[in-house]
């Protein structure tokens, strides 16, 4: 900003607002007084001839550092600036439907009842602080507060990087601490069970996705051109969502998985029982050949499955997502190369797969233990040397 004898000097094609006031105002920088009249008269009309709007409060005479604010983002709310910029940014970078319908559930439970009607460029840390006690106070998990603080900080960051704002009000203490979960991750055993209760008609799908590791939306969208028998070999090419065919979830989930000998002949023996067979038909589907339903599968199979044979199924963690855990740490025990692990699940991410999808036992880790002691005392193991206890003196 400069100071010139003809009053406020800025660039065009911006438009600020320079409040005259130390009213709960932030970045005073300096008070003048004694201005006549005239001398204020000179400042608005100056403000004015330059795009600029000055306003008087509180009867207070001071000059604050005005901020820069594009003219598009006058009166501009959050909802029309989702609907304007947001959702076209989205589709875009080609995001999935799944993760859109998620997006909007946000959007229309949390953030627009609470920010809707705001000026995009009013809303400060407060606003933000207000939403997050007001649904703490609700009873909504810091799971849920956390998908709404993540959608908000990517909102405003496209409006900083479109300059619309200068600053995004979300600030670190808003993110609050979510406790890491462990999922369930059955044994071999468990597994074992699991697939000889089922029914014939889900065997064969349950023996893929427990001998494969797929998601449950890879699983069904499976079609025979992506299965060969003869090199046993299958493709993940889509998932499947609202009976639609979507690309995978990542880059890395689009995989080659290798078939064993007890998945090839499962796959064999479904193929010469189902009358669907032709390259485009789904692998797995219902009588009349569509898309089988995942939420069915759920709750109408594996549910009563996991009942029958006393297997606890913890809320929200015991679906068709368990084999996937159950997959990564069973071969990560097998094996010991969590890289293989990861590329057998399609994590774009080795820290994934060893953070959340593989998971250790019992006796695994008294394995560790073992190891460790046969590490460092090797051929004397598991002889332990004579050693003084805490501060006795040790009398021959």
């Amino acid at each position: 900003m400069v100071w010139t004898n003809n009053g406020l000097d800025l660039p065009s094609g911006h438009r600020t607002e320079a409040v005259l006031s130390n009213c709960g105002k932030v970045g005073l920088i300096s008070l003048f007084v004694g201005w006549s009249s005239e001398n204020y008269i000179n400042l608005l009309m100056s403000s004015y001839v330059c795009g600029y709007q000055i306003t008087l409060e509180c009867g207070k005479i001071g000059l604050f550092k005005p901020e820069i604010i594009s003219l598009e983002a006058v009166d501009l709310t959050p909802g029309s600036f989702v609907d304007n910029y947001w959702k076209p940014y989205l589709d875009r970078k080609q995001t999935k439907p799944s993760t859109l319908r998620g997006h909007q559930s946000v959007l229309d439970n949390h953030i627009l009842p609470s920010l809707g009607d705001m000026v995009l460029t009013e809303i400060a840390p407060i606003n933000i602080e207000e939403l997050l006690q007001v649904r703490t106070k609700a009873g909504f998990s810091p799971r849920t507060m956390r998908k709404i603080i993540v959608q908000l900080n990517g909102i405003f960051h496209l409006a900083v990087d479109d300059d619309l704002i200068s600053r995004s009000p979300i600030r670190k203490r808003h993110r609050p601490v979510c406790r890491k979960e462990e999922k369930p991750a059955w044994t071999s055993e468990q597994v074992r069970k699991i697939l000889e209760a089922v029914s014939a008609e889900y065997q064969c799908l349950f023996i893929c996705v427990a001998l494969t590791g797929l998601r449950l939306g890879e699983l069904i969208a499976l079609q025979w051109k992506y299965v060969d028998l003869d090199s046993k070999t299958l493709w993940v090419a889509h998932s499947l969502w609202k009976k639609q065919l979507v690309a995978p979830k990542t880059d890395s989930s689009a995989r080659t998985n290798p078939l064993g000998e007890v998945l090839t002949s499962a796959l064999v023996a479904h193929r010469e029982n189902t009358l669907f067979t032709g390259p485009e038909n789904f692998v797995f589907c219902k009588q009349d050949g569509s898309s089988l339903n995942p939420d069915v599968l759920r709750k109408d199979v594996l549910y009563p499955v996991l009942d029958r044979l006393n297997i606890p199924r913890p809320k929200g963690a015991s679906g068709f997502h368990a084999f996937r855990h159950s997959a990564a740490s069973l071969i990560n025990a097998e094996t010991g190369n969590l890289k293989i692990t990861q590329k057998f699940l399609g994590h774009s991410n080795v820290a994934t797969t060893g953070d959340i999808y593989t998971h250790t036992s019992d006796v695994m880790e008294r394995e560790a233990a073992v190891a460790l002691e046969r590490a460092i005392f090797g051929n004397l193991f598991p002889v332990v040397p004579k050693m003084g206890i805490g501060n006795k003196t040790l009398v021959n």
